[in-house]
């Protein structure tokens, strides 16, 4: 319960400060790791749903109407748990929510494959 108090009220200091914004995941959220990360199977299933339901926008990965995947520059953060709550929840000015159409798996094997893409 501390812990919890403790994390509301540094998060409501950093809200005041404005070294978070509102509707940023807790620092402990953004510590959460894909399980499906380096694991070959679930990236070429990443792959499939990524062909099925991201290329139109994000071509290959290196973007179109969506932005690029392959590099390290994410409008919305690009830790595991931003890139899953963007895919999940979608983002005004284009992104959708899949939510409803993936499952929480499903989101984790496209993040494992875009991944894969990136460019060093």
């Amino acid at each position: 319960m501390a812990a919890v108090m403790l994390a509301c009220l540094v998060t409501a200091i950093g809200l005041v400060d404005g070294t978070v914004q509102a509707g940023d995941p807790p620092a402990a959220a953004k510590e959460i790791k894909n399980p499906f990360e380096g694991k070959p199977e679930a990236i070429r299933a990443g792959e499939k749903i990524f062909d099925a339901k991201c290329s139109e926008c994000h071509m290959d990965g290196t973007g179109g109407a969506g932005p690029d995947l392959t590099d390290d520059k994410w409008i919305y953060g690009g830790s595991d748990a931003e890139v899953f709550e963007t895919v999940s929840g979608g983002r005004k000015g284009g992104m959708p929510s899949w939510k409803s159409e993936l499952s929480k798996d499903d989101i984790w094997k496209v993040i494992a494959y875009i991944r894969s893409l990136h460019r060093k």
